[in-house]
């Protein structure tokens, strides 16, 4: 399959569009307001586009020597294709230019498919958060903490 697809620094104007992908893979999706924040804070979001459609995006927090991947999603419709690897990367390559020498996520314990992508790139498993995702029930799900050094 080709794909047209690009990278670019996500906009308030995009947040709509991200949101609304957010809200189709997460039963606790981040509000549009959050993606405001993360713009005007001045962490790394990017938008993945193909033509003019928002296919996917990304969140990076920089601080000191250490990046955080807060998020990483691509549409229902695109996964399976390549390009939450080409996501993945481009904000690898960023934590990079910024100084990290380590990236840093959590992952939802039931998220194999996210957990083989970033597995793939080296990331290993470093802990456990108990309860820290909503489900939309009594429950909370377990994450598994990843990390990559950098250097």
């Amino acid at each position: 399959m080709v794909h047209h697809s690009g990278l670019r620094k996500m906009t308030a104007a995009d947040t709509a569009a991200v949101h609304a992908i957010d809200s189709l893979v997460s039963v606790d999706p981040w509000s549009q307001a959050l993606y405001v924040d993360c713009i005007a804070v001045g962490y790394e979001c990017w938008s993945l586009v193909d033509g003019k459609e928002i296919i996917g995006f990304g969140v990076l927090s920089c601080a000191a020597s250490e990046a955080h991947i807060l998020n990483l999603v691509i549409t229902p419709a695109k996964q399976h294709q390549g390009l939450g690897q080409k996501l993945l990367q481009h904000l690898l390559d960023i934590a990079k230019m910024n100084g990290a020498e380590e990236v840093f996520l959590e992952v939802r314990q039931s998220n194999l498919i996210a957990q083989q992508l970033y597995k793939k790139f080296n990331f290993v498993e470093i802990g456990l958060r108990k309860g820290y995702y909503e489900t939309g029930g009594e429950e909370k799900e377990d994450a598994l903490t990843f990390a990559l050094p950098l250097w």
